[in-house]
């Protein structure tokens, strides 16, 4: 996440083209960033992520345009209802 800061949503990068840039960028920007932050630590806060064969899991990536996983990560989240 600190790896690329100098990166901003408000339609001053030209890297972020599905939002658009300038005078045209998408109003819903902001809305969607803040709805992906409330839909992650609600999947951080009730879920209990595990992979399958408990593994340290590699994060290795392949080099190319999209960064894909060298080895896939297959994760099982297991709902935990018992936080008080």
């Amino acid at each position: 996440m600190t790896t690329h800061k100098e990166i901003d949503v408000k339609g001053l990068n030209f890297k972020l083209i599905p939002f658009n840039s300038g005078r045209r960028i998408c109003p819903g920007v902001l809305f969607a960033v803040k709805i992906l932050k409330l839909i992650l630590t609600n999947i951080l806060h009730w879920f209990e992520i595990e992979t399958l064969s408990n593994k340290v899991i590699d994060i290795c990536e392949d080099p190319g345009i999209t960064n894909l996983k060298t080895t896939p990560l297959d994760p099982t989240f297991v709902y935990q209802s018992s936080y008080c």
